[in-house]
């Protein structure tokens, strides 16, 4: 997709009689910029405390809604920013071009208020997700005379009925999009052409209407469940809002606006992912569900796990970093209860040391009673970290998961600390191997937290091949590494 352009008039929500002229532009990446010959009056006037006259500030204030219409299509953009005023006199001097930044932009309505409820549904298509639904509205059938190399191909087109999940309030259905077979006679050309499309949408309606971002985080978990069950980062390809005109009629609306990721166009012909599992290996409405309370529980450290696919470039210990805190957060989440002694034990050893303190100085006391906390240990966490998936799979993934937690424990220090690390040879291999070995082995938590059946966790351990190439080299590494050899 190259940038596209709307050319209009654009006006602040609350003052409709002042409109601008100025063009709209996005770029591939969703980035939004809105150019206006001239521009709205964005000065913050703050009063004296005299009562007589005010002081300017040396910042412009933001817009929340300007609304905007091309041609027929109405635009209503969000959280605006102005980036660049260009003006004919340093004080109050006329506006002569003002540029703009949205955070998103809604193609074809005017909404009032970021609060309204208007919207009753949302429409999202994501990458992988045809993939990944394990379904396709295209029979294909081939058939071979015994004896002879050509064969035949018979392709038909079927019903296939969506399906569905509810999450409390809010269902949620996949179906396919398809249509009928294209057929295309070039006379000219000497050619004739039979193509036939489909794709995969993801559609939320919950059960009263919705304010413009209520839709945000159920998608971004969508996003993020098809990143872990893909093992790849996957991208919103479109997203579609549904409200109901004031006649009660019910408009789409297209969503415009910079994505959390989006694969680049000379990948998107990339062949098929080796996924971890699909609906072919679990059911859409128990799946779905699941994720999001898991999701809801584990926000924190999946956000942090899953940027880390997202934003694939960086330095290896920053890598690193982050999905070592990924883990100590996904633990903390997963396992809260988990401490090395009971509360009573605890609130026991705890009262018999401060007893037998008592006579010493004040500070020491407060040392030990401040000082000592139940908590479990990174490796300790670790370790139980490493114990929730299938025992085989992260065998085969980790090997010595002792030396595993160990390794993991020392570089998060190190990083944590701003220790010196040699930036090359065998601690960059080691920091790069241990995060990769680590992503992995958080996606076979994720996994486990949602029930999915231990033979798929050894499944995606043994079978995708990007997971036990990095597992070989790391186990071979840390081999290695325990026996003293030089890896630079």
């Amino acid at each position: 997709m190259t940038e596209r352009t709307w050319r209009g008039y654009w006006w602040e929500s609350e003052t409709p009689e002042t409109k601008v002229p100025g063009t709209l532009h996005c770029n591939e990446d969703g980035e939004i910029r809105l150019e206006l010959i001239g521009g709205f009056d964005i000065t913050i006037r703050l009063p004296l405390p005299s009562g007589n006259g005010y002081s300017i500030s040396s910042e412009n204030r933001d817009i929340p809604l300007i609304h905007g219409i091309s041609g027929n299509e109405k635009f209503t953009l969000l959280d605006n920013s102005c980036i660049h005023t260009g003006g004919s006199g340093f004080f109050f001097g006329e506006i002569v071009r003002q540029d703009w930044t949205s955070i998103r932009t809604l193609r074809g309505v005017h909404i009032e208020s970021l609060d309204a409820p208007i919207f009753a549904r949302a429409h999202l298509r994501l990458e992988r997700l045809l993939h990944w639904s394990n379904q396709s509205a295209f029979q294909v059938s081939i058939t071979k005379k015994e004896g002879e190399l050509p064969r035949s191909k018979h392709a038909e087109r079927i019903k296939v009925e969506p399906i569905t999940a509810r999450h409390n309030d809010l269902e949620v259905s996949l179906r396919l999009l398809n249509w009928d077979f294209r057929y295309e006679d070039q006379i000219v050309l000497n050619e004739r052409s039979l193509a036939g499309r489909e794709s995969a949408v993801l559609t939320f309606t919950p059960s009263r209407l919705v304010t413009c971002k209520h839709f945000d985080e159920v998608e971004k978990d969508m996003q993020d469940l098809l990143t872990l069950s893909t093992y790849e980062p996957c991208g919103a390809l479109s997203r579609t809002l549904v409200y109901v005109s004031s006649d009660g009629e019910h408009e789409e609306v297209e969503v415009i606006g910079r994505q959390i990721y989006r694969t680049p166009i000379q990948k998107r012909s990339k062949r098929e992912t080796e996924i971890l599992f699909s609906l072919a290996d679990v059911d859409f409405a128990e799946i779905l569900p699941a994720w999001l309370n898991l999701k809801q529980r584990a926000r924190t450290g999946c956000n942090i796990l899953f940027g880390l696919k997202y934003i694939e470039k960086g330095y290896v210990g920053t890598r690193l970093l982050g999905v070592a805190t990924a883990a100590e957060s996904i633990h903390a989440t997963l396992r809260s209860a988990s401490t090395p002694l009971t509360k009573q034990q605890y609130k026991e050893l705890k009262g018999k040391l401060l007893a037998a303190i008592s006579d010493e100085p004040k500070h020491l006391i407060d040392f030990v009673n401040q000082g000592l906390h139940n908590n479990p240990t990174y490796n300790e966490r670790m370790l139980e970290l490493a114990s929730i998936p299938d025992n085989e799979a992260v065998d085969s993934l980790l090997g010595d998961r002792e030396e595993w937690a160990k390794a993991l424990k020392k570089s998060r220090n190190d990083l944590a600390h701003a220790n010196e690390r040699s930036p090359e040879g065998g601690e960059t291999s080691q920091a790069f191997l241990l995060t990769e070995v680590t992503y992995a082995l958080l996606c076979l938590v994720l996994m486990s937290e949602l029930r999915i059946a231990p033979e798929i966790q050894r499944r995606a351990v043994n079978e995708n091949s990007r997971i036990s190439h990095i597992s070989r080299r790391f186990k071979k590494e840390v081999s290695a590494l325990s026996r003293g050899d030089d890896l630079g």
